[in-house]
């Protein structure tokens, strides 16, 4: 940052600025942008804060600051009314921000995720000291209720009926353990564009004890599993696919029909916004092989190419910069 007055104003959000959110988001993806879905939840965050941003008077624009664990940061949602030219607001919500964080002696992380292509976002958050921590590929099915209906399931019912779900911790976990979903991640536990730091607890206490881990069960334990919850931002009808793994193909895609027919349940979610695809399986995945495959087989694709899920992590040491001089670097 050149030091210079900021022609932004960040502050709090008010219930009042939901309508100049949404007419913002409404210009985003063809009018598919999740905020509309998430502004009444991040303005009660009392852990975090939903930042507004105002140029002349104006709010232009916005950042959402999350604590995913208690020391644990997440920066999202930063978006600009597409109208304005002025630069700067990105570097305005981050220094907003770090000045929140500065100092704090607990802090284990500060990290966000970003798109390969959103290189104007990388650009800025390298000069503020981010750096890049993990690379991924975001993969997902969309389709219509028409495709949706259309979808094949190639394996047999008695196979499908044996998927249930899962509840032993110890089983679970052990399992999970000896597959590597979460260590090929980089010990990060990833739910769309957003990642936990990977613990049990973690694991156990948000998927397991919850009822999102499905699986199908061997005389030793499970022959595979599958954890995954339904992405809230939107109306039923879109899920996130935490982790999948299996002994075989067959188990594989027993799975993914499990997945398939929960989305078929709800079949009758009407459409939001522009989407003509309003059905969606979006799976974060790293450079594994199998997964990939069985990506491919069941039509999960990346958007432009694969490596596009970038994870991004400031040193800490960045913030103690902060404190003492009042800059990022």
């Amino acid at each position: 940052m050149s030091g210079e007055p900021a022609p932004f104003k960040v502050r709090p959000m008010t219930p009042a600025d939901k309508p100049a959110v949404l007419a913002i988001a409404a210009q985003m993806w063809e009018g598919s942008d999740y905020l509309p879905g998430v502004f009444d939840e991040w303005l009660a965050d009392r852990n975090g804060e939903f930042a507004a941003v105002d140029l002349d008077g104006a709010l232009v624009g916005c950042g959402k600051l999350t604590f995913l664990t208690p020391t644990d940061a997440w920066l999202e949602g930063l978006r600009k009314d597409p109208g304005v030219r002025r630069k700067g607001l990105g570097a305005a919500v981050a220094a907003h921000f770090f000045s929140r964080l500065a100092g704090r002696g607990d802090l284990t992380s500060l990290r966000f995720s970003t798109y390969v292509n959103n290189l104007a976002s990388i650009s800025l958050n390298e000069r503020l000291g981010f750096r890049r921590r993990t690379v991924l590929s975001s993969k997902a099915w969309e389709g219509s209720r028409a495709e949706l209906e259309a979808v094949r399931t190639r394996s047999s019912v008695g196979a499908r009926s044996r998927v249930e779900t899962l509840r032993d911790e110890t089983v679970v976990l052990d399992y999970l353990d000896r597959a590597g979903c979460f260590p090929a991640s980089g010990s990060l536990v990833v739910e769309g564009w957003r990642t936990w730091p990977f613990s049990r607890e973690l694991v156990a206490a948000r998927y397991i004890r919850t009822g999102r881990c499905r699986g199908i069960m061997g005389p030793r334990g499970p022959r595979g599993l599958a954890i995954w919850v339904p992405d809230t931002r939107f109306p039923p009808g879109r899920v996130k696919l935490v982790c999948l793994d299996a002994e075989d193909e067959e188990i594989a895609d027993c799975l993914f029909d499990d997945i398939f027919l929960s989305l078929r349940a709800v079949a009758t979610a009407p459409p939001t916004g522009a989407a003509a695809k309003p059905f969606e399986i979006q799976w974060v995945i790293p450079d594994v092989e199998r997964w990939k495959r069985w990506c491919a087989a069941r039509g999960l694709r990346s958007d432009e190419q694969e490596d596009d899920y970038f994870v991004y992590e400031l040193p800490l040491a960045e913030l103690d910069r902060w404190a003492r001089e009042g800059r990022a670097t």
